[in-house]
């Protein structure tokens, strides 16, 4: 079974490409003068400029894309990313908390996950966090620190997806699952 994530409307604004420019800006005429010995140079100013910019065409294309798809394999939770993928076989998963009916919302400018409270504007989702056994070996390799980052900690299923199915499917792997606390 597979899904996209959600995406989270509003982590790129028009005021923090504004503000990127700006520094790209900033940043391109000081290397014109330290490019040139202190002489402004137009010609690395304009290559500092380009390779900059990259930068920000890369966050503007990426807030357009699809989220992140998630995969319930045979043998494990994968996140298929564009370098690297990330993965937590069934067996390593201690159990999976789950919560219900969850939205997302902009509180002074920062993010906040609504639990058991669906918003009109969406997404609503329903919210996974993964929890592995504390010794996970992989390959005879203890898997810790750097190792921990390839691993799916939480993930989110969109409410167009049948939740549970999803449940089932993890039950059936072996895995526990514990429902967050309803609101009372």
């Amino acid at each position: 079974m597979k899904w996209r994530e959600p995406k989270i409307k509003g982590m790129v604004t028009p005021k923090n490409i504004l503000t990127a420019i700006g520094l790209i800006l900033i940043v391109s005429i000081l290397f014109g003068f330290l490019g040139g010995n202190w002489i402004f140079s137009i010609s690395i100013y304009f290559l500092a400029l380009a390779f900059m910019s990259a930068a920000v065409i890369s966050l503007s294309i990426e807030s357009l894309l699809p989220g992140a798809q998630i995969q319930l394999r045979e043998d494990a939770i994968v996140r298929v990313m564009s370098k690297r993928n990330q993965k937590s076989a069934y067996k390593h998963i201690d159990c999976i908390y789950f919560d219900r009916d969850c939205s997302y919302s902009w509180v002074a400018n920062k993010l906040i996950v609504n639990v058991h409270q669906k918003s009109i504007e969406g997404p609503n989702f329903t919210n996974f966090k993964v929890i592995m056994k504390n010794d996970v070996i992989v390959d005879g390799i203890l898997q810790f620190s750097f190792a921990t980052l390839n691993l799916v900690h939480h993930f989110a299923v969109p409410e167009d997806v049948n939740v549970e199915q999803i449940l089932q499917i993890l039950r059936d792997k072996g895995v526990k699952i514990i429902e967050g606390p309803l609101p009372s």
